[in-house]
């Protein structure tokens, strides 16, 4: 079995102290001081792991995170741009409560950095109760348009799954899962058949859980265009899914 470099370079380092110290103790002919500078570099060691190892990497495992934190909500920028805030503008017209989520969404544009890490807590320990609703009549449409989107981005979306630092955001990857699992109910079905009430429960709750996560992660989004791209976030602003009065073009 190979030996670790690491170990390989640990017992060299060990040799190498072992015979600094024994030519100073011999060729000195001052043993107490040799023994004494021993004393105090065993005595530091404690400090020097706490400095080294807890500390300082520490630090470092933090930039790091906050590397890949960033690389994360850079992908959500692109996610939702193709994929996202369309889903969003999709399913947010069947919300019977969507007025609801509106008053709470209304003016985000002056939220502060407390504002949106309130509404995100909360969102994610309340039940917001979302009441998505499709008349009989344009089930087929709805599912057969939500279907086809979703085959047209399903390579994009499987990009995506393969990115490792996705597992550094549960909420996102679990998102992303769950429009893998709609899209897989919608592919196994003959949409162009008329849907059984029990099987369109069962979809509907499905659009529901894509629903519920997305709307938390572009509140997310929002607040990493606020801090980090204020121009960007106009634009999300005046495109609101939320807003039935929502408009592109800049009226002020």
């Amino acid at each position: 079995m190979k030996i670790n470099w690491k170990i390989k370079l640990g017992i060299l380092l060990l040799l190498l102290s072992f015979a600094i110290y024994t030519f100073a103790y011999f060729n000195f002919h001052e043993p107490d001081k040799v023994l004494f500078y021993i004393v105090i570099d065993l005595a530091f060691m404690p400090l020097d792991v706490l400095l080294v190892v807890i500390i300082v990497e520490g630090i470092i495992n933090k930039k790091e995170k906050e590397n890949i934190l960033e690389k994360m909500d850079m992908i959500m920028s692109v996610f939702f741009s193709e994929v996202g805030t369309e889903i969003l503008n999709k399913t947010s017209k069947l919300d019977l409560n969507i007025e609801k989520i509106h008053y709470v969404l209304d003016n985000i544009e002056t939220w502060t950095d407390n504002d949106f890490k309130r509404f995100l807590r909360k969102f994610r320990k309340s039940d917001y109760n979302f009441d998505l609703h499709i008349d009989n009549e344009e089930r087929q449409e709805f599912f057969i348009d939500l279907q086809q989107f979703l085959i047209e981005k399903r390579g994009f979306l499987i990009r995506l799954l393969e990115n490792p630092n996705l597992m550094e955001k549960d909420t996102f990857s679990t998102l992303l899962l769950g429009i893998f699992h709609l899209d897989e109910e919608l592919e196994k079905r003959d949409i162009g058949e008329k849907i059984p009430e029990t099987d369109y429960i069962h979809l509907i709750n499905d659009v529901d859980r894509v629903y519920s996560s997305l709307i938390y992660e572009w509140i997310n989004y929002l607040h990493y265009l606020k801090v980090h791209y204020p121009y960007m976030l106009s634009l999300a602003v005046r495109t609101n899914p939320f807003n039935k009065e929502a408009n592109i073009h800049v009226t002020e």
